[in-house]
């Protein structure tokens, strides 16, 4: 949704989840020598930043795969801002119950492949995997995340901030705003705020309004509450132990 709403002819283009930085995780993945995947992650960011308008930034949105490569992503692009948009642990919750089935595979799936990348330092040995609940396994993708991220804000100061995304649901202009100056942009907030963006769905390209989607998350919460509760506690009880805050990290100032 965010990508989609800074692509702003002249100002900024907007990529949303380029198959070429998931080719440069598997290509890691497959065994290939670190510097192999650093100079292929360069060649695949220099094809990704080239705009297709004079003057515009490009704005990449990555899928979650790709933030084992984080650190190095930056580190190739010294000049470029970085923002960790999440939803925050209940609400991650609710979006993966609500899907259903191929949601709960796919946070297996995307559990699988940090294992692989040794990404996960959260206390748990590899046999507790296998103990997990889908929603367990949803909120141990989502720690992981936000403790790498949280890690490399620490190190980054204010070229990597974070944005709660319920807050650019509930306030569009304010964040909106707030976005652009820190990636440095020139546009019109309350017209991008207005536009399709926040009126569809950021997958299907729906109609899909602020409305219905609150309508649609209180009808998961009715429904999967009491999983949603215990997986909750049981995940805060988690970070603790690893002293990690579910806050983000150099939250952007978003002005009510």
């Amino acid at each position: 949704m965010l990508a989609r709403a800074l692509s702003v002819p002249g100002v900024a283009m907007g990529l949303s989840e380029p198959a070429i930085l998931n080719d440069v995780v598997g290509f890691r993945r497959r065994g290939a020598r670190p510097a192999a995947v650093a100079r292929t992650a360069d060649l695949a960011l220099r094809l990704l930043g080239r705009p297709f308008g004079p003057d515009e930034a490009v704005i990449i949105k990555p899928s979650n795969i790709i933030n084992p490569l984080a650190e190095l992503l930056l580190a190739l692009q010294e000049q470029g801002q970085a923002l960790f948009l999440y939803a925050p642990l209940e609400t991650f919750l609710v979006s993966v119950a609500r899907k259903g089935l191929h949601c709960r595979a796919w946070v297996r799936e995307l559990l699988e492949g940090y294992v692989h990348d040794r990404f996960i330092d959260l206390g748990f040995a590899p046999e507790d995997y296998f103990r997990l609940t889908d929603l367990q396994v949803a909120a141990v993708g989502w720690l992981a995340q936000h403790r790498h991220l949280t890690t490399l804000a620490s190190k980054l100061g204010g070229r990597l901030a974070s944005l709660d995304a319920d807050l650019l649901t509930a306030q569009p202009e304010a964040a909106i705003s707030a976005v652009a100056a820190h990636y440095g942009l020139t546009l019109d907030a309350a017209a991008v705020a207005a536009g399709p963006a926040f009126q569809r769905n950021s997958k299907s390209g729906a109609a899909y309004s602020p409305i219905e989607r609150s309508a649609d998350y209180a009808a998961a919460r009715a429904a999967h509450g009491e999983e949603i509760g215990m997986v909750v506690t049981w995940a805060e009880a988690v970070a603790a132990n690893v002293g990690l805050s579910l806050a983000g990290p150099n939250p952007l100032p978003v002005q009510a």
